[in-house]
């Protein structure tokens, strides 16, 4: 099988976020998947199971389980397949997402539906990220949000506190359950006076921490729709992990998430 591996939310290759691309999967059964995604040992891993010149039916890995929706999977895997063409139609266990590719090398998607959930208290929220409720910026109300993965969506004062965020571990199982939670934090202004925003994104318990995050800033952007933010958003993430990303979001009546792709290898599974 061909396997293609990019960069996504990259303005330059080696950065951004991770994505292995297996083309020509039809015949792989769940549990080879899952192991090919283990091998890469990327936060996601697609495979294309069907594919036309306008559409694909594709599948998300993590190491550890599948996913219904994430955000630079789908960027990626569609980039790869349909770069050349105007626009390029994944199809999900979540649902059909359209991705167009622009002229500046921006592609644009149209994600699913964010479901959001309940408010998370100041105290809570702080705790969970390691911070006093002092740190927390109290303008963007703490709270879960679902699309695909699930959300904790908690803003901060200023970068030195976004710095200082680590997950605790018994605040995070105790929100979590048995299910996972992304926690992403964020504050306003960012590394670069053109963004508006930096943000992180811990996983996995917070043994891991995702340099790009599609589905976790489209939860962000309808979070900010909600509190009467509009327009062109651009998003840095990725900074704390040597991985810098840029994600552009536009928050309207229809939410898009945005960024540039890099491809950064070709070759064959060979088993």
């Amino acid at each position: 099988m061909d396997c293609t591996i990019v960069d996504v939310f990259a303005e330059r290759p080696l950065s951004g976020n991770q994505l292995a691309v297996v083309h020509g999967a039809v015949h792989l059964d769940t549990a080879e998947m899952q192991a090919i995604a283990l091998e890469t040992n990327f936060s996601e891993t697609t495979f294309v199971v069907d594919e036309s010149p306008e559409e694909a039916q594709v599948r998300i890995f993590t190491p550890t389980r599948e996913l219904p929706f994430a955000g630079h999977p789908t960027l990626g895997t569609a980039w790869v397949l349909g770069r050349n063409r105007d626009s390029y139609t994944l199809n999900l266990q979540a649902g059909s997402v359209r991705v167009t590719f622009e002229d500046d090398g921006i592609a644009w998607m149209e994600p699913p539906p964010v479901e959001p959930g309940d408010m998370l208290n100041t105290h809570s929220a702080a705790a969970l990220i390691g911070l006093s409720p002092d740190d927390i910026d109290t303008r963007y109300p703490c709270r879960f949000a679902t699309i695909g993965p699930r959300f904790a969506l908690v803003g901060v004062k200023g970068l030195d506190v976004l710095r200082r965020a680590v997950i605790r571990t018994d605040m995070y199982d105790d929100l979590a359950g048995r299910g996972e939670l992304g926690m992403f934090a964020f504050t306003e202004g960012a590394y670069h006076d053109d963004a508006h925003f930096a943000a992180r994104m811990f996983h996995h318990r917070g043994l891991r921490e995702d340099p790009a995050t599609g589905s976790a800033n489209t939860a962000f952007a309808s979070h900010l729709r909600s509190l009467g933010t509009q327009g062109r958003i651009v998003v840095e993430q990725g900074f704390e992990v040597g991985r810098p990303s840029r994600l552009y979001l536009d928050v309207a009546e229809t939410i898009r998430v945005g960024g540039k792709v890099r491809l950064v290898l070709s070759g064959r599974f060979d088993f």
